[in-house]
């Protein structure tokens, strides 16, 4: 209520009061002041009047005019009246934004933005929406839906026992030790470890019976898979941690997962996703890191899965969140290898810009490829004949030369002059060529009886 409406009020109580304390007279006209006191409350209450719409049956004194004591009534009700409104409408404003900030704390929880009320900072790897990733998942789809993967059948979501014999805190300490063993671990060794400890152990893979187990059998159980020692110990120490801090039950929050021995946050958001029916982040390991950066959805590359999953959230729909691990990584497991990926079979070779930098084709191929568009023999045009003849001539003749000059070379001794040198060099070129012509000579002799016979054998070969 503003300054000039509380003055009003308070002299409308005053008036109110001192008429009541003395007896209205109707017989006398009133005074001037009286007059204009009279005029300016009616004026005043007139206009609150008509909004509020008053029934109320004015009292007037014998000139017509209304009574001081009503008006003076009225005026306190309209004043109040208005103070009234004004704080409906205050309150009506406050009611909004609460309602405001509760709704958007709400939305920005739910993308992921904002954990326990409090908005988290925007991620230095945020990056904009790769144009077009919607069809590209939708191909990835398509193609997983088609081609199984070890993941489909042996992922550590499939490897806790389930049903209604089995408590549901024990099959999520299975789905979170199934998660701590497969880090450095393929899905086929994490399956085969994972059902020898549900076998195994006494009573089952439970809370329980890994604190009971020896640590040397519990090492024994699961030595196929990577670090075994040191998981080993990890996973007493969680069996602990989960009997005595949390009632026998895995945490379900990613920053009480997180601080568990072993566990990293893409175990803490897929066990949110599996045991809790969570979808609070996007579980990144190897496979979702790789292929990410290799369609150019981010530029995450050399900053680890946990920049990945950063940038990847700022701008994937969390309706996603939870099916892009398990669509990249069987597709990693079949087609987009580490080393090799098979890009002549993938379904988005046309739109992955990393496609071109790794298609090498192999010697192999190449040597097959060329004994293809090889002719035969007997259809190669003769001038490749000659050309060949020249090119091994050519060949013989280099080597000669490089015979020579190597004799040459290991004629020099320092015993000879260069001028001795080059007598017995000049001699031997002398000497061979008297023998080349003696041969050519015996080499071109033709007997006259016999020249009509070979001319007429030529033509007949030529022809």
């Amino acid at each position: 209520m503003s300054t000039r409406s509380s003055s009003r009020l308070r002299l409308a109580k005053t008036k109110v009061e001192q008429a009541e304390s003395t007896p209205a007279t109707t017989s006398k006209r009133p005074s001037r002041s009286t007059d204009n006191f009279s005029a300016t409350l009616a004026a005043d209450v007139q206009p609150t009047l008509r909004s509020t719409r008053s029934t109320r049956r004015i009292v007037k004194n014998e000139d017509g005019e209304p009574d001081e004591l009503t008006l003076a009534r009225l005026k306190l009700e309209a004043d109040e009246h208005r103070a009234a409104l004004a704080a409906e409408r205050r309150n009506k404003r406050n009611s909004a934004a609460m309602a405001s900030r509760s709704n958007s704390s709400k939305i920005k929880e739910e993308d992921g933005s904002s954990v326990g009320g409090v908005v988290a900072k925007k991620s230095k790897y945020a990056t904009k929406e790769p144009v077009g990733w919607e069809i590209t998942l939708d191909r990835i789809r398509e193609y997983r839906l088609a081609n199984p993967a070890p993941v489909d059948t042996m992922g550590c979501e499939r490897l806790a026992e389930v049903g209604e014999h089995i408590p549901p805190e024990v099959s999520r300490f299975q789905t979170l030790m199934s998660l701590v063993l497969s880090s450095q671990t393929k899905d086929t060794v994490t399956s085969v470890a994972i059902r020898r400890l549900q076998i195994e152990l006494k009573g089952g893979l439970t809370i329980q019976s890994v604190l009971d187990v020896p640590s040397e059998e519990l090492n024994k159980i699961i030595s196929a898979v990577g670090f075994h020692n040191k998981k080993t110990i990890f996973m007493k120490q969680i069996a602990e941690i989960c009997k005595t801090q949390y009632n026998g039950d895995i945490p379900e929050t990613a920053e009480d997962l997180i601080a568990l021995p072993g566990v990293g946050p893409k175990m803490a958001y897929l066990t949110l996703q599996v045991a809790w029916k969570k979808n609070l982040g996007i579980g990144v390991d190897t496979h979702v890191h790789r292929i990410a950066n290799r369609l150019g959805w981010i530029k995450t590359e050399k900053d680890g899965p946990e920049a990945t999953r950063e940038a990847l959230q700022s701008w994937l729909p969390k309706a996603h969140w939870r099916e892009i691990n398990y669509i990249l990584v069987g597709f990693g497991q079949t087609l987009c290898l580490p080393r090799g990926p098979r890009c002549g079979e993938c379904p988005v070779q046309d739109r992955c810009p990393s496609a071109t930098g790794v298609i090498r084709p192999r010697k192999r191929a190449q040597t097959a490829i060329k004994s293809e568009i090889e002719e035969p023999f007997g259809q190669v045009e003769i001038h490749d004949i000659h050309s060949n003849i020249d090119k091994v001539a050519e060949e013989t003749l280099n080597i000669a030369n490089g015979e020579v000059k190597k004799e040459t070379e290991e004629d020099k001794s320092p015993y000879f002059t260069s001028s001795d040198i080059d007598a017995v060099v000049k001699k031997e070129e002398e000497e061979e060529s008297s023998n080349q012509e003696s041969v050519l000579g015996e080499n071109l002799h033709v007997d006259g009886r016999n020249l009509e016979k070979e001319s007429a054998d030529i033509e007949d070969l030529v022809t």
